[in-house]
Parts: structure tokens; sequence; C-alpha cells
């Protein structure tokens, strides 16, 4: 994938990556107001519920205070026991304060004020019947008061609030149980939909860290294909210049912190021929050349080698960790022969090709590594001057050996 390929996709999963964390933060704050409205929805239900629970208990207290009012009436007529009137009593003085609990709680419910209205209209004339027949039993016409009673008027109230009260408990019961019911269908709901929310989450966060991995994968992979582009030539893929440069920094350290190490050689390669090349066929056939010789330069070397191109025809060969001065003569015999075989086979002799080669050794021949692409520079250019397709040692001065070119400083 070439480098403009790579931040675009990368670009577009940091999109994707940024949109998942918009749906996710959009779906939080969307989760979040369906729950607060189901809260309120469950609040609601409990108030109804709380609602309900007092309608009930005042309905069932009134109908429990007008029983104990009844029996202490019919008690008392019966037996003439006074003890009655205390059960009487206790029933009558509180059916007022019940009655008003009764229409306190359903204020808010038409239905319900209108079905209380009734029960109190009937409770009035209960009471009323009930305190009659007391008092005409009290006064000491207890037939009187019994044959009252026989007339069915007390028990006719009494139906008509057991059926009024019947309703109101009836209805306020089924409110109740659908208050609870609702609550728990929210609640039960509600518990799905959180755990259906979490692993929909977890899910966005396994992708969105998937995503991001990738993403954060291809912005190291363009990083390093734009790397591997600044220290390489677009043309023949080989090492470029500024590749060479920090490949023989790297090698000045290791041996200024090591100067014991092996022996390190540099080869500087100057095609000869190839400006003949170029004039005579065009710059793509120079180019074509150019990434032949490449080839076939790096199948002279060995795996350790370091060949790079410099610029135009010129390379330069580093040669780490080699056995002695007639290695070397026999890798340049080896460059030379490469070079000369593609200009016989690719060009049928038009072009003689070639190559000329300057070799820099350290540490015998210079004092320092940085000092061997200088030396083999040099070295080159007078194998260039001697006839071509030739090599030649340099030294610095102080340095020299046999075939050796020296250096002034």
């Amino acid at each position: 994938m070439q480098p403009p390929r790579l931040a675009l996709s990368a670009h577009s999963d940091r999109n994707r990556f940024l949109t998942l964390y918009a749906v996710m933060a959009v779906g939080l704050i969307v989760a979040a107001a369906l729950f607060m409205y189901e809260a309120r929805k469950i609040v609601d239900d409990g108030l109804r519920d709380e609602e309900a629970f007092a309608v009930l208990g005042a309905a069932n207290r009134l109908l429990h205070d007008l029983e104990n009012a009844e029996t202490g009436q019919r008690g008392y007529l019966l037996t003439g026991d006074e003890r009655y009137l205390a059960t009487y009593r206790s029933g009558i003085e509180d059916l007022d304060d019940t009655v008003l609990r009764l229409q306190r709680v359903v204020t808010n419910d038409d239905k319900s004020v209108e079905t209380v209205r009734r029960i109190e209209h009937a409770k009035t004339l209960k009471v009323s019947e009930l305190a009659r027949t007391v008092e005409l039993a009290h006064s000491g016409n207890r037939d009187a008061a019994i044959a009252l009673v026989q007339t069915n008027e007390g028990e006719r109230y009494m139906a008509t609030l057991r059926n009024e009260l019947g309703d109101l408990l009836s209805d306020w019961r089924t409110r109740r149980a659908a208050a609870v019911r609702d609550a728990h269908d929210r609640l039960w709901y509600g518990t799905i939909a959180l755990a259906v929310l979490a692993v929909l989450i977890c899910g966005l966060l396994v992708y969105t860290l998937y995503v991001q991995r990738r993403a954060f994968g291809k912005m190291s992979e363009h990083s390093a294909a734009l790397d591997r582009a600044a220290a390489h030539d677009p043309l023949t893929g080989l090492p470029n210049r500024r590749r060479l440069l920090a490949a023989l920094d790297e090698l000045a350290q290791s041996r200024a912190e090591a100067p014991d190490t092996e022996r390190l050689a540099l080869l500087y390669l100057d095609i000869d021929g190839f400006k003949g090349v170029n004039d005579a066929l065009g710059h793509s056939a120079g180019d074509s050349l150019l990434r032949r010789l490449g080839e076939a330069l790096r199948t002279a070397t060995r795996a350790q080698d370091m060949l790079a191109r410099v610029g135009g025809d010129e390379f330069v060969m580093v040669v780490p960790a080699y056995g002695d001065d007639a290695q070397l003569r026999d890798l340049a015999g080896r460059l030379i022969e490469r070079v000369r075989e593609i200009g016989r086979r690719d060009y049928g002799g038009r072009f003689p090709l070639g190559v000329s080669v300057g070799i820099a050794t350290w540490p015998d021949r210079v004092d320092t590594v940085e000092q061997l692409l200088d030396v083999a520079d040099a070295a080159m250019y007078t194998a260039k001057q001697a006839g071509r397709s030739t090599y030649r040692f340099g030294a610095r001065p102080g340095r020299q050996r046999g075939n050796v070119v020296t250096l002034p400083r």
C-alpha cells in the first residue's frame, strides 16, 4: 500500500472511530433519558399504589366502624346491657373522621368523589336510624326500637353502604393491582433493556478498540512506509545516501564503543559508459539500466553487505567483517564483471559498460569510519583516470600501502 493510501485509510479509520464514540455518547444520552422517564413512571406507579392503599384503608375502616356501631346497637336493643353502648359510640365517633379521610384521599378522582358522596349520604341515614333506635331503647321504649329495626330501614341503608363501598374497594383494588403490575413490568423490561444496552455498548467498545488499534497500526505502517521511502532510492529500491550516512554513523558509534571489532571496508562505484546509454536511448532506458545494475550488483554481495545508490550512476557498498585485501579485490573483480556482462548481454557491446571502484578500509587505511566515504570517493576517481573498469585502494597520509592513492590533508 502506498503512503497516500495508508494516510487515507488511517484518516477513514479515525473518522469511523470518532463516529463510534459519537454514536455511543448519543446512545447513552438517549438511554439515560429513557431510564429517567421510566423511573418517573415507576415513581408515579408507587404514588398510585400508596393512594390506592390509603383509599382501601379508609373504606375498610368506614365499613368496620359502621359494623361496630350496628353491633353495639343490636346488642343494646336485645340485652339492654349498656356496655354495648361503648362499642356503638366508638363506631359512631370514628365515622366522621373516617369519611373525612376518605374524601381527602379521593379528591383527585371525580368518579370516586361521587361514590364517596353517596356513601356519606347513606352513612348519615344509617347513623340517624341507629341513633333513633338507641334513643328509643334508652328512654324505655325498647319494643318501639325493635319494631323500627324490623322495618329493615337500617338494613337497606347498610346494604347501600356495602354496595357503594364494595364498588369503591373493587375499583381501587384494580387500580392498585394495575400500578403494581405496571411498576413490575417497567422494572423487568428496564432490566432487559439495560442488559441489552450493556451488551451493545460492550460490543461497540470492542469494535471501537479494534478500529482504534487498526487505525494506530495503519498510522504506524504509514510512518514506517514514509521512513522507508525517505531512506530508499525510489528507482532501484536500494538504500539512498541518507540511509547510507545513517548506517555509517551507527558503525562509527559502534566502533568507537568497541575499537577491537572486525575490519570495515567501503567501496565507491561509478558506472563507466552509463552516459552513452542515457544520451543515446533516453532517460527511460537509463533508468531501466540503473535498476538492472542495482539488481546485478546486489547479487554479487553477501547478505550482511549494504549496497546503496548515492546519486546518478554512483553506488556505495559497505562491507563489514571482511577477511583481507584479497577478498576485497575478488569482490571488486566480481562487481566489474557483473556490470560488463550487462553491457554485453543487453546491448551486444554497443555500449561498453564497466565500473570504476574506489576502496577504503578501516582501521588500517583510515583513522575513523567517517573518513571511509571521502577516501573511497577519491580512490574511485583515481581508478577512473587509470583507465576505467578497475579498482584502487585509498588511504590517508601515513596509512598508504600497495596499489593505493593517498589523499592530502
